[in-house]
């Protein structure tokens, strides 16, 4: 059966962020993304999660509010984003993060792709390398244009290119639906198909809105099914804005077991 996870920063958001972990446990979930776990105290944080019978299984590298998207592709960022490195690698020893996604950020008007590409192979590297130790798998994302038009990396095969020249087991690429369905040609089906073997998550959320299962052009639950028969075992991050609220729209959920006692009561 497919594994779920919602995401606190977009799912849940009728609540202060503390009850949205008690939230998602209420609604039959065992774990959930949230972007931001820093603005927490890791130790209050990893309370919360085991309080609730929770899983932490994404978040991304924490970044400075002034700084758009990411550090890792930033030429000028680089002691920037080794001390940001040192912080989520603390974060995960403390909560167990599973999979976490250092943004290359986009791409500054100072430097050229292959600069920056460069920087990003080299900052991976070391992030990979000091993050050994842990069961924690980063995740490189690819981002269409319609969300960050200056974004360094557009589809899963640069993405995966980049994977592959670093060349780490503990690196991998994050499968957006969103992301992909608005910036790549091709069913969702066959691009998760071609590169199912890098992936290492998986995140759904329809197009147009960025709204869950059942609003928009995509049947994601095919996908879904696709994913799950194809052998993916990994986690699917719900990280869509709910049309209406959370609650209604996770009402797709009662198709699967596990989910649809605790969504009825």
């Amino acid at each position: 059966m497919p594994k779920f996870a919602p995401n606190l920063y977009h799912l849940f958001t009728e609540l202060p962020i503390r009850k949205r972990f008690a939230a998602a446990a209420a609604h039959g979930f065992d774990a959930v993304e949230w972007h931001f776990p820093y603005e927490l105290p890791k130790h209050e944080l990893k309370a919360l999660l085991t309080d609730n019978g929770l899983q932490l299984v994404h978040a991304l590298m924490p970044v400075d509010q002034s700084v758009t998207w990411g550090l890792a592709g930033q030429p000028d960022k680089i002691d920037e984003f080794k001390r940001s490195a040192e912080l989520a690698l603390e974060y995960a020893a403390t909560v167990g993060i599973a999979t976490l996604h250092p943004h290359p950020g986009q791409m500054p008007p100072q430097y050229s792709q292959e600069q920056c590409l460069d920087v990003l192979v080299s900052n991976l590297d070391y992030f990979c390398a000091q993050a050994a130790s842990l069961d924690l798998t980063l995740v490189l994302e690819s981002v269409c244009t319609i969300r960050a038009p200056k974004t360094m990396l557009r589809t899963l095969g640069q993405a995966a290119e980049v994977v592959k020249e670093v060349g780490r087991p503990n690196l991998k690429v994050l499968y957006d639906s969103y992301h992909v369905r608005n910036e790549e040609a091709g069913s969702l089906c066959a691009i998760f198909d071609e590169f199912q073997e890098v992936i290492g998550h998986v995140q759904i959320a329809n197009v147009p809105g960025r709204h869950e299962p059942g609003v928009g052009d995509v049947d994601l639950q095919y996908f879904i099914s696709h994913m799950h028969e194809c052998g993916y075992r990994g986690w699917i991050g719900l990280e869509y804005d709910p049309l209406k609220d959370t609650a209604s729209s996770l009402s797709w959920l009662a198709n699967y077991k596990g989910i649809r006692a605790k969504l009825s009561k």
